[in-house]
Parts: C-alpha cells; sequence; structure tokens
C-alpha cells in the first residue's frame, strides 16, 4: 500500500508542479521544464550513455524470460504497470489516452538491452539521476511492490519487441 501512497504523491506534486508551471509558460515549456532531461539520455552522445554501457542486470529476476503478451497487459493495465500514463507507445493503439511525461517508448527495445530494461524497471535513478519514474519492484527494501519479478520479465519482454 505505500507504494501506491507514494505514487499518488508523486501524482499530486506533479499535477501542482504543471499548474504553478502553466501559469506563467507555455505547455511546450512545462513540458520541458518537467521532463526535459530525458532528451539528453537519448541523444547517442549524451552523459547518459556512458552508464548505460556499465550497468545492467542481465539476470532474469525469475530465473527465466518473460512473456511478450502477458508484459503488454502490464504495461497497459492502469492497476498494474500503467506504463501509458506517463509515456507513449504508438504501437498501442487501444489506449487513446498516453501520457507525455516520460519519454515515447517506441523503438526502446532496439536502444537498450533486457539486462538495461531490467535496471530501469527495478531502479530508473540509476541510469536517470533525476528521474521521477518509480521502482517497480523491490525486492528487499520491505515495501511492496508495485510489480512482482515475473511481472517485470514479461514487461521486459514486451518492451524487448519494440524496435
Amino acid at each position: 500500500m505505500q507504494g501506491r501512497a507514494s505514487l499518488f504523491l508523486l501524482a499530486a506534486s506533479l499535477i501542482a508542479f504543471s499548474f504553478s508551471c502553466a501559469a506563467d509558460a507555455s505547455a511546450a515549456e512545462c513540458k520541458r521544464k518537467t521532463a526535459g532531461y530525458f532528451l539528453e539520455y537519448m541523444n547517442p552522445d549524451g552523459p547518459g550513455r556512458l552508464a548505460l554501457s556499465l550497468q545492467s542486470m542481465p539476470s532474469p529476476l525469475t530465473g527465466k524470460p518473460g512473456d511478450a503478451t502477458r508484459g503488454r497487459d502490464v504495461l497497459v493495465d492502469r492497476q498494474r504497470g500503467d506504463c501509458l500514463s506517463c509515456h507513449k507507445i504508438s504501437a498501442v493503439t487501444t489506449v487513446a489516452d498516453q501520457g507525455g511525461i516520460g519519454p515515447a517508448l517506441d523503438g526502446i527495445g532496439g536502444r537498450y538491452s533486457e539486462g538495461q530494461l531490467r535496471q530501469i524497471l527495478v531502479d530508473a535513478k540509476v541510469y536517470f539521476p533525476d528521474a521521477i519514474m518509480p521502482s517497480y519492484y523491490k525486492s528487499d527494501s520491505g515495501e511492496p511492490s508495485i510489480l512482482n519479478a515475473a511481472e517485470v520479465e514479461d514487461l521486459i519482454a514486451y518492451l524487448k519487441t519494440l524496435k
């Protein structure tokens, strides 16, 4: 329950920030202020590339690969992954209201290895220190995880199909 409460507080903070930003700036400026730092990590020559090449979690959390079909279900489920609240994926046409806070996930399967995707889902701050993305799986923190290990692996399997 604490994980969901943290997500609620994060969402409330982002909404408050958006309102304060909107009072004195254009929508484009608000988006840049909220998530513009992602752009530097998407740049092949950006500072994030060094970290991405150095760290990953190569072994599946469950000891076996996930299932891409179940992973897509996790991705679109507002009660589980809820990825599309912040991200956008062109291939997912069944969800009309997709987010624009985080980077689009089109092509993510070709940009990151499975181990890198696993690390991002477990703790995005390893690669993106200013990320607002929550940790989706916590094995030893004492806090409940948003996703279980199998759901993380399923989500990775789906993301790897997005090339």
